[in-house]
């Protein structure tokens, strides 16, 4: 899964391969739990920079086109995180957690719910 989220002038993209061989980091490893409705404004609320998603699209899309291809460096374990007002991008290591409810040695989810 190549994920891509944007809000205001931020945005973070990253690719997940958890079920791999290997300490690849699954989605939960990043996002533990997920946020109580509400907590994080819409993006008619919050607002959004329409072309962040455009740049943040094209991100998304040069990856899914790389782990297709399985060509350069993926970006499975780091969340590449972009801040347009400042042109700036930062790469962060995301290391698989062992105890992940999700992929971890002893895993509590088990099915798909309606609220993660």
């Amino acid at each position: 899964m190549v994920s891509a989220a944007i809000l205001r002038f931020d945005a973070q993209i990253s690719t997940f391969r958890a079920y791999e061989a290997g300490d690849n980091p699954c989605y939960r490893c990043l996002f533990r739990e997920p946020l109580p409705p509400g907590l994080i404004p819409t993006c008619s609320e919050g607002g959004v920079l329409g072309a962040l998603a455009g740049a943040a699209g094209s991100i998304q899309a040069t990856e899914v086109i790389k782990e297709l291809l399985g060509i350069g460096e993926s970006l499975s374990g780091y969340l590449l995180l972009y801040d347009a007002l400042a042109a700036g991008f930062q790469k962060i290591r995301v290391r698989r957690d062992p105890d992940c409810p999700l992929c971890g040695a002893k895993p509590s989810i088990t099915g798909v719910t309606a609220h993660g």
